[in-house]
C-alpha cells in the first residue's frame, strides 16, 4: 500500500512540474515564471547535494571552477585550459600566498655569467686622453708599490698620446705597470663612446680569459658587470679582474707571488673608483689608503 502511495505521489509531481513548464512556455504571469525558477532552483539544490555526497554532480558555476583551479596554481598546480597562472616572477594572488613553486620562486642571475654590481652605469665617455691618463693610478695612489710604467694610446695603438700630439675624441687605451717585491700589477682600460661598443668591448676582453688556462673564481661584483679569473699570465700564476663601468673597460691583473686575489680585488676597487670619480665630472684621486 505505501509503494502505490509514493508512485501517486510521484505522478502527482510530475503534473505540478508540467503544468509550471507550460506556463513559462506560454508566456504566463510573473508569478507563473517566478514558480519556475523556484523548482529550477530546487533541481540545482539537489544536484548540488548528490554532488556532496559523492555524486558526479558538476561545479556550481564555471567562474567557480576557474576560481578553485587558480588558487591550485598559485600553489605550483597546473591550470585548466582557459584558466589564468600567475605572473612569471609573482606569486598567486590572493589565496594561496605567493606562489609556491612558481616561477618567481628562484632568483634571477643566480647562475654563471657576468656580475652585476650596485655601482652606477653611466653611459658618459671619456674620449680625452688627458682624463684617461689619470685614470691610471699613480704612484701618489699606489703606496706601497713602484710604478714602471703609464701611458695612453689611441684604441688601435697607432699612436701613443702625448702633449705634442694629442688624441682626444676617439676611443683610447691606457696601461699601467706597478710592482712591489715579486709581484707584478697591470692595470689597462678602454674608453669607449657608449655603454653599448663598451659592452662589445668587454666581450672580447672576457674572451681573452677563455682558455683552459684560467678558471673562475668567486670575487665580489665591481663597475656595471665583471668576471674574475685565476690562471697563467706572463709565464706566472695570477688572477685577473675584468669589468665594464659604464662606457669603460677594464682589466686589473696580479702575476707572481703570493698570489692573493684579494690584494686583486682591492686593487680593482681603486681603479673603479677613479674611474667612476671621472664620469661623474672629478678628477680621479682615490687612492689605496681611501680604497
Amino acid at each position: 500500500m505505501g509503494t502505490i502511495s509514493r508512485r501517486v505521489a510521484a505522478v502527482a509531481a510530475a503534473g505540478v512540474l508540467l503544468g509550471v513548464l507550460t506556463a513559462c512556455g506560454s508566456g504566463g504571469s510573473g508569478s507563473s515564471r517566478d514558480t519556475a525558477k523556484a523548482a529550477a532552483g530546487g533541481a540545482s539544490a539537489t544536484s548540488a547535494s548528490a554532488g556532496t555526497n559523492g555524486g558526479a554532480g558538476a561545479a556550481a558555476s564555471p567562474s567557480a571552477a576557474a576560481g578553485g583551479t587558480t588558487a591550485g596554481a598559485a600553489d605550483g598546480g597546473t591550470p585548466a585550459p582557459g584558466a589564468s597562472a600567475p605572473a612569471a616572477g609573482t606569486g598567486g594572488a590572493g589565496t594561496g600566498g605567493a606562489g609556491k613553486g612558481g616561477a618567481g620562486t628562484g632568483g634571477a642571475g643566480t647562475g654563471g655569467g657576468a656580475q652585476p654590481a650596485a655601482g652606477a652605469d653611466l653611459d658618459t665617455p671619456l674620449l680625452d686622453d688627458k682624463l684617461v691618463l689619470q685614470l691610471l693610478p699613480d704612484q701618489k695612489a699606489m703606496t706601497g708599490w713602484e710604478e714602471e710604467k703609464r701611458r695612453v694610446d689611441t684604441a688601435d695603438h697607432t699612436l701613443t698620446c702625448t702633449g705634442a700630439e694629442p688624441c682626444g675624441g676617439k676611443p683610447l687605451s691606457g696601461t699601467a705597470r706597478f710592482s712591489s717585491g715579486d709581484v707584478t700589477v697591470r692595470f689597462a682600460v678602454d674608453t669607449l663612446p657608449s655603454k653599448a661598443a663598451a659592452k662589445d668591448k668587454l666581450k672580447e676582453a672576457y674572451a681573452g680569459f677563455g682558455g683552459e688556462q684560467y678558471k673562475p673564481i668567486d670575487l665580489a661584483a665591481l663597475g656595471s658587470e665583471s668576471r674574475s679569473f685565476r690562471g697563467q699570465l706572463a709565464g706566472r700564476e695570477g688572477v685577473g679582474i675584468v669589468l665594464r663601468a659604464g662606457t669603460v673597460v677594464a682589466t686589473v691583473t696580479t702575476e707572481g707571488e703570493p698570489v692573493d686575489p684579494q690584494v686583486t680585488q682591492r686593487l680593482a676597487v681603486l681603479f673603479v673608483q677613479r674611474i667612476e670619480q671621472a664620469q661623474a665630472g672629478r678628477t680621479p684621486d682615490a687612492a689605496l689608503g681611501a680604497a
